[in-house]
């Protein structure tokens, strides 16, 4: 049922991509923007917002109720103001609600932002590690494999990323080991997991290949429904053995994630639109960094959240046809449906893991 008036909540967490530039060409790759997507021409990001710029969009949403950021690419450490507006998120606060015994508001209090960067790391330096101590709540490093790591990335090789982590962890520095998991890199899962940890990684962000911007051409990456079932069971083997909680980033479908995982956090339902959101490096905005659809400037925000589109992930009106009759369908989204929309040319298409 369509709500009378729309919800136009602010999600409580801004995904701002710095800049659309990159040292990976990684073949993964959802950004919208990127050259090789069959969506250029209907996601430019040619006008990158400056430094004070940043430090004005950062500022709107504090006052919209946002209370952490992300920032990613690109890759941000090509910005050479990175340093400048961690800086300047770290100096300011958000007002967060207290609740009371009784689950009521009994008041506010100021608090530090919340701030997490996504590298791939290849750029990293023991200046850079040592200046974010104490400076970021997370670093997440990606690592899409060992052998297989530069044909994914299209440079560089996994003991770059690995001396990172071990960088940052040397630091004190929390750091996220992140693996999109494809069917080239599913076979090294194990191995690669392990090396991270062994690094020095303190957590895991599992995400499966979902087609998107330039992955679009490569669906060939996408796992199949067992080897979904492969890799959350290696995941989960690989934490427990190493005592590291593991997070599986993407959403799946209940009934591919159904069994009992001791150190492993599978999610069913989708947190684009209605926990976070997305600001391109133009400062246009969307409810998910893997959507295609470009919803106006970040100055617009209510007028975007007010949006048809938004609201479909507000109100969740995008469940495939085909679990309407499953009895999980009120805690489980049926998959990434930002994926289904790219591969089945709607939100609720079937998710590409039952293609």
């Amino acid at each position: 049922m369509k709500r009378l008036y729309p919800d136009v909540t602010v999600p409580k967490t801004a995904v701002l991509e710095l800049t659309s530039a990159c040292n990976h060409r990684c073949v993964f790759c959802s950004t919208p923007w990127d050259a090789d997507s069959p969506d250029t021409g209907k996601f430019s990001c040619n006008n990158e917002l400056s430094t004070g710029e940043w430090k004005k969009c950062i500022d709107f949403m504090i006052g919209k109720g946002v209370h952490g950021f992300a920032f990613t690419g690109g890759e941000p450490f090509l910005r050479q103001d990175l340093f400048e507006l961690i800086d300047y998120v770290k100096g300011k606060t958000a007002c967060h609600p207290e609740f009371g015994a009784d689950g009521r508001v009994c008041g506010h209090k100021e608090k530090p932002l919340e701030l997490t960067i996504i590298t791939n790391g290849r750029l990293v330096t023991s200046e850079h590690a040592a200046r974010l101590k104490n400076k970021v709540d997370a670093v997440v490093v990606s690592l899409p494999g060992l052998k297989t790591y530069s044909e994914l990335t299209g440079g560089g090789n996994a003991a770059e990323a690995l001396r990172t982590i071990t960088l940052l962890a040397q630091q004190k520095v929390p750091v996220v080991v992140s693996i999109c998991v494809t069917s080239r890199n599913l076979p090294e899962l194990f191995e690669n997991i392990s090396a991270g940890f062994l690094a020095g990684a303190d957590q895991l962000l599992l995400n499966r290949f979902l087609p998107g911007g330039r992955g679009t051409i490569h669906q060939e990456l996408c796992l199949s429904a067992e080897q979904v079932k492969k890799m959350l069971r290696i995941a989960d083997e690989v934490c427990t053995t190493a005592n590291r909680y593991g997070t599986v980033g993407t959403e799946l479908p209940l009934c591919l994630c159904n069994e009992k995982y001791n150190m492993l956090t599978v999610g069913t339902q989708c947190a684009g639109g209605v926990e976070f959101f997305a600001v391109a490096p133009d400062g246009s905005v969307r409810p998910c960094n893997h959507s295609p659809v470009n919803l106006g400037n970040y100055q617009d925000l209510e007028i975007a959240i007010a949006s048809e589109y938004w609201q479909t992930f507000k109100t969740r009106e995008y469940l495939p046809t085909m679990c309407n009759s499953c009895q999980h369908m009120l805690k489980c989204d049926g998959g990434c449906r930002e994926a289904a929309h790219i591969a089945g040319g709607a939100l609720n298409s079937p998710d590409p893991v039952f293609n």
